[in-house]
């Protein structure tokens, strides 16, 4: 009788025991089913992005829409794959520099904001929805996006000045701001850049200050020039120059005036931002040099050492393409140091690499020679 009582007991035990266990299955399953409601619920809306001079941009997780307003913005969005998330641009995009509207896709199509770097007209910027804002460091324009809640990237530099390898570094920001698809076309071309430093440094760098010629670089206008808060000093020095203009306070569109430049008496003249974006045409620029005889004191003028750099889908100074002004700047001023360097070849490749377009030979020479397309007057 005693085992039958205790074998009913353990049966009971069991069955208590089985039902337990079921109840605590179905709580951990009901629990991890809570947890994973809750994380669903808690995935986040947007994401930071660190820029240049370290300040924190907040943008949304997945950027579908930009506005590339600033002026390397469409450039540096073109290059990264992105065209496509453009909705808007400045005005001066649509026609200030032709080579863009033969190469890129959309820009025909693409509103274009006026007034885009001075007075925003906010209610039309919110009207097409931008995800993210790329901006000059305009703080008073900046400042009126945010306060609408739209996220900005203002171009910014690295703490201590503008230095030559912003130039990758803010493409990358760039990268991060759009997507991860755009970080690894960041990446090659940050190894590119790299690469042709490297390649202009092994042989400029251990060339002696009595070698090196002046090298004076207006932006604009004739006297019109970079301080050394600009990388333009250091472009020039790690192209084997002596840049005239290294000690000017300030960064771009320093003003000078006739009597500094005869005495800086630089052996070439590079003139930059001509026949683009509203300014002189290299003609004009080159023939206001030849009809001032105050000009023709130069050593670059008698030497007819003047030369218009190219332009191409944008200023090859203020953009993505600054790796190719330096190398063309070497090449110009050191051709025998430089026979084996090829500019038309690295110009086709860049385009093809980065612009995914195939220039021909004309119309890479075109571009060389600071001519537009064909089609173009």
């Amino acid at each position: 009788m005693y085992r039958r009582e205790d074998k009913m007991r353990g049966k009971s035990f069991r069955k208590v025991a089985v039902l337990m266990l079921i109840v605590f299955t179905l709580g951990v399953l009901a629990g991890c089913g809570g947890r994973e409601k809750v994380q669903q619920e808690a995935l986040p809306e947007t994401r930071t992005v660190t820029n240049l001079d370290g300040s924190e941009i907040v943008v949304p997780v997945e950027v579908k829409k930009v506005a590339a307003l600033f002026g390397p913005s469409y450039e540096k969005v073109v290059l990264l794959g992105a065209e496509d998330k453009i909705v808007a641009n400045g005005d001066f995009h649509i026609d200030g520099w032709p080579w863009s509207n033969c190469i890129y896709k959309r820009l025909n199509e693409v509103p274009g904001v006026p007034n885009a770097h001075t007075s925003l007209n906010i209610e039309e910027i919110l009207k097409l929805s931008p995800d993210v804002v790329f901006y000059w460091d305009n703080p008073q324009e900046v400042k009126r996006l945010q306060e609408a809640n739209i996220a900005v990237v203002p171009a910014v530099s690295a703490p201590g000045g503008q230095k030559l390898e912003d130039c990758k570094n803010m493409l990358m920001v760039y990268a991060q701001v759009l997507g991860k698809d755009e970080e690894k076309v960041a990446t090659e071309y940050a190894k590119y850049f790299d690469e042709k430093v490297r390649m202009i440094s092994a042989v400029t760098a251990n060339i002696p200050e009595n070698e090196r010629p002046k090298v004076y670089f207006a932006m604009q206008k004739l006297l019109w020039t970079a301080g050394k808060a600009s990388d333009m000093p250091e472009l020039i020095k790690l192209a084997g120059g002596n840049c005239v203009h290294q000690d000017l306070i300030g960064g771009g569109k320093n003003e000078i005036n006739m009597e500094q430049l005869l005495k800086w008496n630089p052996d070439f003249i590079f003139v930059d931002h001509a026949g683009s974006s509203g300014n002189a045409s290299a003609e004009e620029v080159v023939g206001a040099i030849s009809d001032d005889q105050r000009f023709k004191q130069l050593t670059a003028v008698q030497k007819e050492q003047v030369r218009v750099c190219p332009t191409g889908v944008f200023f090859w100074d203020a953009g993505q393409q600054k790796i190719l002004l330096l190398m063309w700047i070497a090449k110009t001023i050191h051709p025998n140091k430089f026979k084996d360097l090829d500019m038309q070849t690295e110009l086709k490749d860049f385009y093809k690499k980065f612009f995914r377009y195939n220039l021909s030979d004309d119309q890479a020479q075109r571009i060389l020679m600071h001519l537009p397309p064909n089609d173009k007057p």
